[in-house]
């Protein structure tokens, strides 16, 4: 990102840009700030990619979800105390700049079968079926945030111009089916939208959940499918079978866990693979439309697309179980 963009977030919140680290971010946005006191993290969100609104929703969430009880990061306020900051930039863009605690602990180590088994499992269960049955409930803390829906994210309006037209189609037969689908607080809330094991710390046997910048209003069933899609992804996937033994052993204990904090009807269970696939697709179209050329002629990257292109066009599942 621009040094002077960068120069101008550190100091609203009284730090230099020598003391910003980049660690993350899909569009490379996030950086640890290593302070005098202690360390936090801070976000850049450029307008050309990302909405005010949005972001505001995010802020108001993390915060319900804070006073709920819930182990998220808290997000501080900036040398004018403010939660969100904006920045004017020489094009007429705006840049906002969020800063959050950093996360005590780590990742989990999912090699490590003393940490990454059937009862971390639930207890990740536990924490989602908390956090929908807690969704049921809520209503913005600022009553100006607008409701981020499902299908206004930048997918839902643009112009694909590299993926295939099968695919497209393929695309616009899963809105459809998911447009039928029913909506009310028992199946439909707010929810992270992205809460695979990169998007959480382990603290003191405890979850410590980050990065809610892709928070919408969407199905429970469908977060099932996002940690369920991505937690196989720690199997090869040329194993067939042992991704299919995971997740069995792996739903099992996350619901286990899910299910007494947030009942959920057979129906939306039901609706797993349906998810699964959904997920499938929405990833390919997001990683040809938003990865650089230079990622993109990445050749593992290329190898991973083109295999998710594959069993796309040819309806192959995600995850057959």
């Amino acid at each position: 990102m621009d040094n002077t963009l960068l120069s101008i977030g550190a100091m609203k919140y009284e730090v230099n840009i020598s003391e910003l680290h980049l660690i993350g971010g899909f569009s490379n946005n996030v950086f640890e700030c290593k302070g005098a006191d202690k360390n936090f993290i801070l976000k850049f969100y450029p307008s050309s990619k990302y909405k005010k609104d949005s972001i505001k929703a995010e802020l108001d969430w993390i915060k319900f979800l804070l006073q709920s009880g819930i182990n998220v990061t808290a997000p501080l306020v900036s040398a004018d105390e403010n939660y969100l900051e904006i920045i004017q930039m020489d094009n007429k863009e705006e840049c906002y700049v969020l800063a959050f605690e950093k996360a005590k602990g780590n990742f989990i180590n999912v090699s490590d079968k003393d940490s990454w088994n059937k009862d971390f499992f639930s207890n990740w269960g536990k924490t989602l079926g908390k956090i929908h049955y807690l969704s049921k409930k809520y209503n913005p803390l600022d009553k100006g945030i607008k409701k981020q829906e499902w299908n206004k994210g930048i997918l839902f309006t643009e112009t694909f111009e590299d993926v295939s037209k099968v695919v497209v189609r393929k695309w616009e037969y899963f809105i459809k089916e998911i447009e039928n689908l029913p909506k009310n607080t028992n199946c439909y809330g707010m929810i992270h939208n992205d809460l695979h094991q990169k998007n959480f710390y382990i603290y003191d046997k405890e979850i410590i959940l980050f990065d809610f910048g892709d928070c919408e209003y969407n199905w429970f069933v469908y977060e099932i499918a996002i940690v369920l899609y991505h937690a196989v992804q720690t199997i090869d996937e040329n194993d067939l079978q042992g991704r299919k033994d995971f997740a069995r052993l792996f739903i099992h204990s996350f619901l286990k866990g899910y299910l007494p904090e947030n009942n959920l009807d057979h129906y939306w269970l039901s609706k797993l693979p349906f998810f699964l696939n959904y997920r499938q697709i929405f990833s390919y179209i997001y990683f040809v439309t938003f990865l650089t050329e230079e990622q993109k002629n990445n050749e593992k990257v290329q190898s991973i697309l083109n295999g998710m292109r594959t069993k796309i066009k040819n309806d192959i599942p995600y995850l057959d179980f």
